[in-house]
C-alpha cells in the first residue's frame, strides 16, 4: 500500500486526524509524509494521478475529502 492510501486509511479511522485534516490539509498531509506530488493531487481533486499515485490502477473505492470549503 502507498503512503497515500494509508494516509487516508488512517484518516478514516481516526477522527481527531480528520478534524485536524479539516483544519488544515496540507500541513496534516505534509506532516504524514505524502509529497508534493500526492498533496497536489489530493488538493485539486485529479483522480487519475489518484490513482496512480495510489498504485491501485483498478483503483474503485469514493475518496470524500473535506477542505472545510463549506
Amino acid at each position: 500500500m502507498s503512503a497515500l492510501s494509508d494516509f487516508f486509511t488512517q484518516l478514516g479511522q481516526d477522527a481527531q486526524l480528520m478534524e485536524a485534516y479539516q483544519q488544515d490539509p496540507e500541513a496534516i498531509m505534509r506532516a504524514h509524509g505524502l509529497t508534493d506530488e500526492e498533496i497536489s493531487a489530493v488538493m485539486t481533486g485529479d483522480m487519475t494521478k489518484l490513482k496512480v499515485l495510489s498504485g491501485d490502477q483498478n483503483y474503485q473505492t469514493f475518496v470524500l475529502v473535506n477542505h472545510g470549503n463549506n
